[in-house]
């Protein structure tokens, strides 16, 4: 558990070139899809430590899927939504499963895992998986094919502590938890009267002591005496068919999107549509009123950094009218900069996750 910036990738990464000694054989690392396509990979090349650990992204198309895993790597990176795939295309292939070792980052996306205990027909008791598709999926050979399970994450528990028995469970088989989502909520919370599950008040350090083993806890104050603030960059990687209208705009000032024609008559017009191109949608038509959307990387980007941020407030500054848009669209909760005195009180005291804010 640690947050922004404190090296849980480079950690993971070094980790994995350490246990490579003891237990031979790839790592799996399971991350958001920007994370597992640039993130990972990036880190990798960054540390002459790390020089020796080969990743290959198992992102894109099917067939570019496949030949990723073909690849001679140490560490494969797939995003979430790809794992029940992944585990569906080596059964149907025959192949074993070959990760011994699987590193989940940003592991919040494993709290909805469920497992709960039923009765058969013949009054036998067994335990059954329950939840998303892709916990159901992973949930199979968590602890029958994977040796080694680790979880990074900088928000271990983002809607309270009823978040960690999922994640907790691919750790420990509910060892330290309960074996069941429903004995766990017994034991640990309370169902108030509109529905809602609330924490009984022993329930943090009776819960926080039983991870103790499980888990370590880095917090930035107690590793850095920090005075000035830490500027830390987030390259986002275009996809191809963005890049490539980049690049008609950039060279020829015209380009065409979903069959909109769009030039530029100058130089600086030619700079405004790149930025706006750069940031996923472009002004469309003669009024520059309308717009196309044509990919979301950098919403993609700020959705990690909010769950890296573990809660803490966010100031996004925003170029364009179709970002704002964009932003609110996908972030609700945000509001946007206006010039009322509460809504700078707000933002101050933690009452809005995400402030909009116009350069």
């Amino acid at each position: 558990w640690a947050g922004m910036g404190m090296g849980k990738t480079s950690a993971g990464l070094t980790l994995v070139d350490i246990l490579d000694l003891v237990e031979r054989g790839p790592t799996l690392v399971t991350a958001p899809l920007r994370v597992a396509k640039n993130v990972w990979p990036r880190e990798a090349e960054k540390w002459e430590h790390l020089r020796g650990v080969r990743v290959s992204p198992v992102v894109g198309s099917e067939d570019a899927r496949i030949t990723a895993l073909r690849r001679d790597a140490n560490v494969f990176t797939i995003n979430y939504e790809n794992l029940p795939w992944l585990i569906e295309y080596l059964e149907r292939a025959k192949k074993p499963w070959p990760f011994r070792k699987v590193i989940s980052d940003e592991a919040t996306r494993l709290k909805n895992h469920r497992s709960d205990e039923r009765v058969s027909s013949t009054g036998k008791t067994f335990i059954r998986s329950s939840g998303g598709r892709r916990a159901r999926a992973v949930a199979r050979i968590a602890h029958t094919q994977v040796k080694h399970w680790i979880e990074l994450t900088g928000t271990p528990s983002p809607n309270g502590l009823k978040d960690l028995w999922g994640q907790m469970w691919f750790l420990d088989a509910g060892v330290r938890l309960g074996r069941t989502y429903t004995g766990f909520k017994q034991r640990w919370f309370q169902t108030g009267y509109n529905g809602t599950i609330q924490p009984l008040p022993f329930a943090q350090e009776q819960i926080h002591d039983k991870l103790r083993d499980l888990c370590i806890t880095l917090d930035p104050k107690d590793y850095f005496d920090i005075k000035e603030p830490l500027v830390r960059p987030v390259f986002v990687d275009l996809p191809s068919k963005a890049m490539l209208k980049y690049r008609e705009m950039e060279k020829k000032m015209f380009a065409e999107i979903e069959g909109h024609e769009i030039e530029a008559f100058n130089a600086a017009a030619r700079t405004i549509k790149c930025l706006q191109l750069a940031n996923g949608a472009a002004y469309v038509g003669e009024n520059n009123e309308s717009w196309v959307e044509v990919h979301d990387q950098k919403l993609q980007a700020l959705e990690s950094i909010a769950e890296e941020a573990n809660g803490t407030p966010l100031l996004v500054a925003y170029h364009f009218k179709s970002d704002l848009a964009r932003l609110m669209k996908a972030f609700p909760k945000g509001r946007k900069f206006d010039t009322h005195q509460s809504t700078i009180d707000d933002f101050a005291a933690g009452k809005i996750p995400m402030l909009f804010i116009h350069p």
